[in-house]
């Protein structure tokens, strides 16, 4: 299973995850990062890369942020690892519900190859 972290500014990704879990069911290896005015650059790459050896259970981690080019974004592409840590940007519930879907029989460059589909 490909583990899946939404990083967005304020509580967004916690909520996509919210409303997916209503729609498909409990989510397992998935988890949010919530980026706000008082968050430290150098607290939040510890963060993620705490979340993503949690979430990585042997097929890799994908991160969906929330806007190309803000915090979310930059701070997870420095995490980007081919076939390991995949980041894609532009987080909306289709994305988060198909990542539910998808990720036990994809892998993470086919998982974000399809997700790219639904932008």
């Amino acid at each position: 299973m490909i583990g899946l972290l939404i990083i967005s500014h304020c509580e967004v990704g916690k909520e996509f995850l919210n409303a997916a879990e209503l729609i498909v069911g409990r989510l397992e290896a998935a988890d949010a990062i919530s980026i706000t005015q008082l968050t430290e650059s150098k607290e939040m790459l510890t963060l993620i890369s705490k979340k993503i050896r949690v979430l990585d259970r042997g097929q890799g981690v994908l991160i969906l942020t929330d806007m190309f080019g803000g915090t979310p974004s930059n701070l997870s592409l420095s995490f980007l690892k081919e076939e390991m840590v995949e980041v894609l940007t532009g987080v909306n519930l289709p994305m988060v519900i198909a990542v539910a879907q998808d990720r036990d029989r994809l892998t993470s460059i086919a998982l974000a190859g399809n997700l790219l589909k639904l932008e």
